[in-house]
């Protein structure tokens, strides 16, 4: 390990072997998430995103329009490529890293405290998983550390124009997600809480970044306003989901394994370095306010039952800060924080990645604590039953046919996999979207049915006639559709499709 002078004052050359060093960590990372990203297939998410792709809108029933369209993207770039669909991801979170070095750098650190931040962050748990796949929350957390590094900047210099460079990206932020906006509002309460900060409020430019973001954010609201607001009908779930005591108490202690444990270390010492007198800690007193951004995010989290990564992208900062204070600890203390921290990270290590296979990491404690990974598994399995069950149709009656799944998710399989084994390009499900693109054009006909009901063997006979068994779904690992997931065969919807469709949609996280 390259050693500091006192202060992280480096010595000779050595900041050049840091910055080299930080290249090469960087040049694995993508090499690691590219070979992770076809390991295993598609997640339900990203299937779900494909499908909303190919019926591109300003928005949908649970979430806005930009991850949808990176998927159409792919799509168009190289169809039925997990590689492709996941290359943003992996760029994202590659950029994630690297711009966490950056805020160390912003924070006042050297080059030791930029490594290590890196180091932190690009083994960090959620950003390995959410690297090699497509998910809403990859682009949320790339838009977390860009607000808070432009945050970090207009605390430390007092130059209110970076508001505008704020709005900006909290409106791209906001055609993904609208969790940003819980961000801004701890972030502004931070300032408010900071004297010294409460200046950078006056003026014109903070307004103007808000209408930037109002601008961009503005047809994602016209079309919820048009479909009735479903998000905050998923809000209100999630609420009540997670609302409990129980819930509320995992979230708090679910915030030290988001990254890793060695990170928590880190952005606990960050917090507190924040904190604390801002002559003693010899930064920029305004940066204060970003420690009171977190408790507030904090509350506003547990009153709104938010769920435990929500506030992952504000992690960043506060492992920087505490990389910046770890900086100036002795050789032996940062070797130990060093040593911490690799170890935590490598133990949680294939939870993050697909390292094991898929039935040895369904048997092992590695599998309980990534349900994202086991998601990832079993759909051509599943879309061979419904095909095989398809097949059992009649030649005749097959054009007719269509095929109606639980969720999205198996919506999603069928028609990415469907069309290659002989399956309607189009799916048909009650679920969120889907909702919006049903019901099937014809009142009667045949219908293969992926169900999930209770009892599992159950036909789906109080809503399809003459419905013959195709059996389970057999995945190979714990997850929804090898847990719940039948396939039938039946004649036909009950009453048809205009009457029953109604019964069939639902709304769900």
């Amino acid at each position: 390990m390259v050693e500091l002078a006192p202060g992280g004052r480096s010595v000779g050359r050595r900041p050049t072997r840091h910055v080299v060093g930080l290249g090469v960590g960087l040049a694995v990372m993508v090499g690691v998430l590219l070979w992770a990203s076809t390991r295993y297939g598609y997640h339900r998410d990203e299937l779900y995103f494909l499908a909303c792709g190919r019926r591109l809108a300003w928005g949908y029933p649970d979430q806005p329009p930009l991850t949808p369209f990176l998927a159409r993207v792919s799509e168009l770039v190289d169809p039925h490529s997990t590689l492709a669909l996941r290359l943003p991801a992996v760029l994202m979170m590659v950029g994630v890293t690297a711009l966490s070095a950056l805020i160390a750098r912003d924070l006042g650190g050297g080059p030791f405290a930029r490594v290590l931040t890196a180091l932190a962050v690009g083994t960090g748990d959620l950003v390995l998983l959410s690297g090699h796949f497509l998910a809403t929350s990859t682009t949320d957390l790339t838009v977390w550390v860009g607000l808070t590094a432009i945050a970090v900047r207009l605390l430390r210099t007092g130059e209110r124009r970076w508001w505008l460079g704020f709005g900006a990206v909290l409106g791209v932020g906001l055609l993904n997600k609208q969790l940003p906006l819980l961000l801004t509002v701890a972030f502004v309460a931070g300032i408010l809480l900071t004297p010294t900060a409460r200046a950078l409020l006056r003026g014109p430019w903070p307004w103007v970044g808000a209408a930037l973001a109002a601008g961009c954010w503005a047809p994602v609201l016209v079309w919820q306003a048009r479909h009735g607001w479903p998000q905050l009908t998923l809000a209100g779930q999630i609420h009540d989901e997670y609302g409990q005591l129980g819930e509320r108490i995992g979230f708090w202690a679910q915030q030290l394994g988001i990254f890793s444990p060695g990170a928590a270390l880190l952005w606990i010492t960050g917090l507190w370095w924040l904190a604390r007198d801002p002559r003693r800690a010899g930064r920029a007193p305004a940066l204060r306010a970003l420690a009171w951004t977190w408790l507030v995010l904090m509350v506003l989290l547990a009153v709104t039952a938010g769920q435990v990564y929500y506030p992952a992208g504000l992690y960043p900062v506060l492992i920087a800060a505490g990389a910046v204070a770890a900086e100036r600890w002795s050789a032996a203390a940062r070797r130990t924080t060093v040593a911490f921290l690799v170890v935590s990270a490598g133990v949680v290590l294939p939870a993050s990645l697909p390292l094991l296979t898929p039935a040895t990491l369904s048997a092992t404690f590695w599998g309980a604590i990534s349900e994202p990974q086991r998601e990832m598994v079993g759909w051509p399995t599943l879309v061979d039953t419904v095909a095989a069950a398809y097949r059992s149709i009649p030649a005749a009656a097959r054009p007719q046919a269509v095929v109606f799944t639980a969720n999205y998710g198996e919506a999603g399989a069928v028609e990415e996999y469907g069309p290659a084994r002989g399956l309607p390009a189009m799916a048909y499900s009650g679920h969120n979207g889907f909702a919006d693109w049903g019901p099937p054009p014809a009142d009667d006909g045949p219908v293969v049915v992926v169900w999930e009901g209770r009892p599992r063997d159950a036909a789906p006979s109080a809503w399809f006639d003459g419905c013959r068994s195709f059996g389970r779904v057999d995945t190979g690992v714990d997850n929804e559709e090898g847990r719940e997931a039948t396939v039938w065969a039946c004649t036909g919807p009950v009453g048809g499709w205009l009457a029953l469709w109604p019964r069939l949609t639902h709304l769900s996280a």
